[in-house]
């Protein structure tokens, strides 16, 4: 990013790696006489920001001296002079972290920052105004370059950049005041995890974000998102990922309906995860277009999951901006061992929708809409089957040119136990 505080914040970073060697013992003055031993600033670990109490002008991100805004704490972290090699943990109180508190929208941890860096909230669960709300929007710069996008195209509340480590809680991510670009064409998403993720118990897409169509609870481009009983809602996407290795020439937020096309080859995609952690509830996405939608590219791997209020629950339907190498998609009982589990019952036309091909779906042990396509009145498929090109109804549709793609669907496998190795007798 090429925000005006990150820029300088850079500079003061770099400006502290020249630091002074400590002689052990005492220090000299010119005197001969012993002078003051110089402070060891001990490397940052934990951050406190509360929005209620804290103050950026008197606070020092203290527990009991907590600053006020998130954008300080994230300010704070990109000048500091030494980070703990473990980690630094930013602990945010309840509080609507908005532009009357003094955030600058996006909220970006920047590249430069090399250790893992855990966002925590408090008070989720019941709704955004009674907990940690990070609340607005702004220009998505890095996603502008990355795509090739034209400036004041993307806009994003909270950004990881590519390379960081970041870990969110208990945290609401969003905008209460509706998305009103005066570009036609542009797109919002709350959350952009360029960089490697992990959440849980956590909303992405909280607040009133559905005024514009291009809207994303949120993306992962080239990035990876594992997120443990999370919710995500857009209005154009729930999560949408994409492979960004070669510079692209078109934006991933439509899907098309026809092949696509043939731009150069990329690397390895993106990983989405989805799961449900053990008495938190399950994962849950929804939006008026596409749940999850990636660009065929992105391995998935989803279990315990209700998808939600879609015309489709999941889609490899994304424009690709580079030519994409199929990604593992799991759904239940496939390579990754998902243990299904998931509901496919919300979408209005499919609930899985290919159109690339060679694209492989496992499905097996899930909930899917009664009565069509082999599914019992309970929504189960009693036996495995599986759909190949051409395949057309309520829960699985693959185009007729997605030749080689595949959705396996039926009971959940049975485990199978891991033998125990006996060792063998040594002769005497």
């Amino acid at each position: 990013m090429h925000s005006a505080w990150l820029s300088r914040a850079f500079f003061l970073l770099v400006a502290a790696i020249g630091v002074t060697g400590l002689v052990s013992g005492l220090g000299c003055t010119r005197y001969g006489k012993p002078g003051p031993i110089p402070p060891t600033l001990a490397p940052i670990s934990a951050i406190y920001v509360n929005a209620m109490t804290g103050s950026d002008t008197s606070g020092n991100g203290s527990q009991s001296n907590p600053y006020k805004s998130f954008t300080k704490a994230v300010t704070v972290l990109t000048a500091a002079k030494s980070l703990s090699t473990s980690g630094v943990a930013i602990n945010l109180s309840a509080g609507n972290y908005d532009v009357a508190n003094g955030e600058k929208f996006p909220i970006v941890i920047p590249s430069t920052v090399t250790v893992p860096i855990t966002i925590t909230g408090s008070n989720y669960g019941i709704s955004p105004a009674s907990g940690t709300f990070v609340n607005g929007y702004g220009q998505d710069r890095a996603l502008e370059t990355l795509i090739h996008r034209p400036a004041r195209s993307a806009f994003t509340t909270l950004e990881a950049e590519a390379g960081t480590t970041v870990t969110i809680s208990d945290v609401y991510v969003g905008a209460s005041k509706p998305f009103h670009p005066s570009n036609g064409s542009a797109s919002y998403a709350s959350f952009d995890a360029m960089g490697s993720v992990t959440a849980s118990t956590s909303s992405f897409g909280a607040g009133i974000i559905t005024a514009s169509s291009e809207v994303a609870g949120a993306i992962v481009p080239g990035g990876s998102l594992n997120c443990a009983s999370c919710t995500l809602r857009g209005n154009e996407a729930g999560i949408l990922g994409f492979s960004v290795t070669v510079s692209p020439t078109s934006p991933p937020t439509t899907a098309s309906p026809s092949p696509p096309s043939s731009p150069p080859p990329s690397s390895v995609g993106p990983t989405i995860t989805l799961s449900h952690s053990t008495g938190a509830g399950s994962s849950t996405v929804a939006a008026r277009e596409y749940a999850l939608a990636t660009d065929g590219s992105v391995t998935v791997t989803v279990s315990g999951t209700s998808f939600q209020q879609a015309r489709y629950a999941y889609t490899d339907a994304a424009t690709p901006i580079v030519r994409v190498v199929p990604g593992a998609v799991d759904l239940g009982g496939g390579v990754a061992n998902s243990s299904g589990l998931n509901g496919f019952i919300g979408a209005r036309v499919t609930e899985i929708w290919l159109v690339h091909r060679n694209e492989t779906v496992s499905a097996l042990g899930n909930f899917w809409n009664a009565g069509v396509q082999g599914a019992n009145r309970n929504g189960r498929f009693p036996r495995v089957h599986t759909f190949g090109s051409g395949a057309s109804g309520e829960n699985v549709t693959i185009a007729r040119y997605a030749t080689g793609s595949t959705v396996t669907v039926g009971p959940a496998p049975v485990p199978t136990p891991t033998p125990s190795v006996s060792p063998s007798t040594s002769p005497t």
